[in-house]
């Protein structure tokens, strides 16, 4: 599984021999597909998954990192989950440790000043930086790093999300979550026992963040086939080539089985390849991740907690998949457009004050949207390719989409949250957030679709959103 960089170091995903004879075909597979694109990574030097796979940090610092001093990255949790028998590895093999501990609560917000404050506590000279956690701490650790001038490695406790391989740190900058240009780590330990003690509600908000990919495949098939942003031969079948493979045991996630946890982790994994790959969050992200960044930059809390990102995203998942389902019922090859309904530049401004209070993000979110705005001709130009296209984009989302009810049954079965109160959503909430979801990225998405056809009242009225 190994294959030379150019640089001349190996880089691998290494599992143990005997994963390769016990696991089912589907993981089998699974880990082939990542032996195959870790090579074609210009950072991720290797991908080690194995039970026990902490023992193994040590050595694998040394061929990576050569002999330096470490600093071991955490907070209060983690540090528990992983990074005291991390220390202990390390110590045993005669490495200089030292530690840096977040509170577990309140939780280090995921912002541009608290990774630039890392940042410099990364500059010595000789330190190697090993983040043990989750989504918050790797997004920081990533992006200090690499302001740093740092390669760093990655060992996470809980597959909760696709960050970890990943090019790009989403961090809030004034208010409004943005993915910043960053490297991935350069090796990445994955210890199958940690993933396996972690709280199972992270690993169905892991399985949450997996299945927004579908409905995000949905929204890249639309700009594919209005001349958008054409699909990429790579990244679309690294991300939805197995992603089936990786939701079909829902009830393996919530039961913390290897074998299922194994499965989530390399699809979130090989989606964070195919983002670094395309350039862009496009192969990961659409209509669903914007719904929850917008709780994100929200701060929402139900039961005095913060949503996880993961939670968040799996009701922004039901959320476009109810529209996708109310979307593909109407004729649009038939659709007559109302020039009434076109909305100005000056329009949509009035719109986002309303939306967002907070200065700095509307000032974002205003910024976002100009780059995507169409004059009165240009929509109508924009509607007639539709109603062109429709009939063979029908049936090309149609083809990719599952049904709503089958995601619904997966999520559930992972302990995912299925409906938007079990996060403490209103509905006026939710569809005030799908409203303004569209104008926080310039991408374009499903929102977009149904905002310039006039729909998305209609949309919003009569179809089943996950309330």
């Amino acid at each position: 599984m190994h294959s030379p960089h150019p640089n001349q170091e190996k880089k691998s995903v290494n599992q143990a021999d005997h994963t390769h004879n016990e696991c089912k075909p589907s993981n089998k597979d699974l880990v082939q597909l990542l032996a195959e694109f870790v090579p074609k990574s210009q950072i991720i030097r290797e991908v080690f998954i194995d039970s026990s796979a902490l023992k193994n940090l040590p050595e694998k610092l040394l061929h990576h990192f050569g002999q330096s001093k470490v600093i071991l990255i955490a907070d209060e949790n983690t540090w528990s989950a992983g990074g005291l028998a991390a220390q202990n590895e390390l110590q045993k093999a005669g490495y200089v440790v030292e530690k840096l501990l977040f509170p577990a609560n309140p939780q280090p917000r995921p912002t541009i000043e608290t990774a630039r404050t890392l940042s410099d506590e990364l500059r010595s000279d000789n330190l190697i930086p090993v983040v043990v956690g989750t989504g918050v701490l790797n997004d920081l650790v990533k992006f200090a790093a690499f302001k740093a001038g740092k390669s760093y490695c990655c060992v996470p406790t809980a597959a909760s999300m696709d960050g970890y391989a990943s090019a790009g740190s989403v961090l809030s900058d004034q208010g409004f979550k943005i993915t910043h240009n960053c490297a991935p780590p350069k090796l990445i330990l994955i210890d199958l026992d940690i993933l396996g003690a972690a709280p199972s509600a992270m690993s169905s908000w892991g399985y949450g963040d997996l299945a927004g990919k579908v409905p995000a495949g949905g929204d890249w098939i639309i700009a594919d086939s209005l001349g958008l942003e054409n699909i990429d031969k790579i990244a679309w079948p690294l991300v939805q080539g197995n992603l089936r493979l990786c939701l079909e045991n829902p009830e393996g996630i919530r039961k913390g089985e290897p074998e299922s946890l194994q499965s989530l982790i390399i699809g979130l994994l090989l989606t964070g390849l195919a983002m670094e790959f395309f350039g862009s969050s496009r192969p990961a992200s659409g209509a669903d991740h914007q719904i929850a960044h917008i709780w994100e930059m929200e701060h929402h809390q139900f039961n005095g907690q913060l949503v996880s990102h993961g939670a968040c995203v799996s009701i922004g998942c039901l959320s476009t998949m109810a529209l996708y389902e109310w979307l593909l019922q109407q004729p649009l090859e038939r659709f007559a457009y109302n020039k009434s309904n076109y909305k100005t530049m000056e329009d949509k401004e009035t719109e986002i004050q309303c939306l967002f209070r907070e200065p700095e993000i509307a000032r974002r979110a205003l910024v976002e949207t100009k780059k995507k705005h169409l004059e009165s001709g240009q929509i109508e130009e924009r509607i007639d390719q539709l109603k062109n296209v429709w009939p063979k984009l029908k049936s090309r989302l149609q083809n990719h989409l599952l049904p709503t009810t089958k995601l619904k049954y997966l999520l559930e079965a992972a302990n995912a949250p299925i409906r938007a109160y079990q996060i403490g959503i209103s509905e006026e909430h939710l569809k005030k957030t799908i409203r303004a979801a569209r104008f926080i990225r310039s991408r374009y998405t499903i929102l977009d679709l149904l905002d310039q056809t006039g729909l998305m009242d209609k949309a919003l009225s009569e179809a089943q959103l996950p309330l």
